[in-house]
């Protein structure tokens, strides 16, 4: 089997690992067999693998057991999940093979990004719950892959580690109370173009959450070394989601995510959402001008001028706005929503647009 077939072998085991109650069970379980154990050098390593395998498995049932005839309503519920999560998230990292405290950072961070979006408080606990057991599939790992690089495996050997979100999904199903938090566990391997596992989900039908937590469990994989071989500095870190912004990574998160890491209150982070979005707006006016009128023809004039904030009227035609280098705007006729984000940029800048305007259209 050639690699290619042996990559769509592993996607479609693991989406039809979802279909049945049985294929649950099985799916959680793949990398132990078709040799997997070859990849284990000393048996004494294999044995404790397998043993907190083993106790994250009897611990779960445990827990189901003991909470399915709760009113998922109440409190007591509450607490006993919380408790589980946290207790759960400490058994998975005491595997060889997983850092201690990760968990523990993702869902932090992660938390800080969410808090920026109107959401409910049950989505930021999901976010909360996903972000603690983020890792909980990778207790079926061999070792092998979960000490190569990442960049570092074949294409097969990188869907085999992929599919550690859909192994974590699997060992929580049947706990409802978990729902919401086992999808963000599913799809934190997505990619914003769509070229991400296991559902190659794009942009915002990838849930929040998970984009979140992507970018957080990435910038930690950069920064000590498990996604490339060698630590980075966090600005190397980074600059790595930086790079990959709209291919793997939504770029508001990671906007958001850069600020965060600089201590930014929550009121700076929501100003730098509400500025975003403002010249995302600018940006697609830019590319596209707006049409004078209703046969898409272009402006001729004879004379440009520069005018101050205060001289912008309304009807005006506009040849081009811009804030130091930054462009806002060209090419248009001027509306209130124009005078308005001008202003509001104006005053977040603490600088003056450059406003050329035509002064007379032929």
């Amino acid at each position: 089997m050639n690699s290619a077939k042996q990559v769509n072998s592993i996607r479609n085991r693991h989406n039809m690992g979802m279909k049945s109650s049985g294929n649950r069970r099985s799916a959680a379980l793949p990398r132990w067999s078709a040799g997997a154990c070859d990849a284990f050098g000393d048996n004494n390593l294999l044995n404790e693998f397998m043993k907190i395998e083993e106790k994250v498995k009897q611990y779960i049932e445990q827990f189901k057991h003991a909470t399915e005839h709760l009113d998922p309503a109440d409190e007591r519920l509450k607490k006993l999940d919380i408790d589980f999560v946290r207790k759960l998230s400490r058994i998975i990292e005491t595997h060889p093979g997983i850092k201690d405290g990760q968990s523990k950072y993702v869902a932090e961070k992660a938390l800080l990004i969410a808090a920026v979006y109107d959401i409910s408080a049950e989505q930021k606990v999901d976010i909360l719950y996903a972000g603690l057991l983020i890792q909980l599939g990778k207790i079926s790992l061999p070792e092998k892959l979960l000490t190569t690089p990442f960049y570092s495996l074949s294409m097969v050997d990188k869907y085999r580690f992929l599919g550690h979100a859909v192994d974590g999904e699997v060992l929580l199903h049947g706990l409802t109370q978990f729902k919401g938090a086992v999808t963000l566990i599913r799809h934190q391997n997505e990619h914003y173009n769509g070229e991400g596992f296991p559902d190659g989900l794009v942009e915002h039908n990838i849930p929040l959450g998970s984009r979140i937590l992507s970018v957080v469990s990435d910038y930690i994989a950069y920064l000590e070394g498990s996604m490339t071989g060698k630590a980075m500095f966090a600005d190397a870190a980074l600059s790595q989601l930086i790079i990959q912004k709209e291919s793997h990574y939504d770029p508001e998160i990671v906007d958001i995510f850069m600020h965060v890491l600089r201590g930014a209150t929550l009121e700076e982070l929501k100003e730098t959402i509400a500025q975003a979005k403002l010249l995302a707006v600018a940006t697609e006016r830019w590319r596209k001008g707006l049409v004078l009128n209703a046969r898409n023809k272009p402006l001729r004039t004879t004379t440009i001028v520069e005018i101050a904030l205060s001289q912008l009227k309304l009807g005006m035609k506009v040849d081009s706005i811009y804030f130091g280098s930054e462009p806002y705007i060209r090419n248009c006729i001027v509306d209130q929503s124009i005078i308005d984000n001008v202003t509001l940029l104006t005053k977040r800048y603490g600088k003056n647009p450059i406003i050329k305007i035509f002064l007379s259209m032929k």
